[in-house]
């Protein structure tokens, strides 16, 4: 499944990101909805200031292990609820464009 702000369990905020990399919504999503790809932010650790990717997911003795793309590794309860990140359809950096009309 797909990560999207429809099935988000909570919507919490936009996040502007410099270019290249781009903006994104924080949500939290139930943890059985994350794929890889996939953005999240750990909750062990230090605090992450942009997202991690999903890269594996694995089912252990009712939790849900998840590696980043840094092969760190993340154990979390199979009912948890997590901090994610969903991608913004918006292009970063550009300005908008509009057109005038000459009469």
């Amino acid at each position: 499944m797909c990560l999207t702000l429809r099935n988000a369990a909570t919507v919490l905020d936009h996040q502007d990101a410099r270019p290249p990399v781009p903006g994104y919504t924080r949500t939290r999503h139930h943890i059985g909805h994350l794929d890889p790809g996939d953005w999240w932010f750990p909750t062990t650790g230090p605090p992450a200031a942009m997202p991690h990717t999903v890269t594996g997911i694995h089912h252990r003795y009712g939790n849900i292990v998840l590696t980043d793309q840094y092969a760190g590794t993340y154990s979390y309860p199979g009912d948890s609820v997590v901090d994610t990140a969903v991608p913004d359809p918006r292009i970063a950096g550009r300005a908008p464009t509009f057109s005038l009309r000459v009469a």
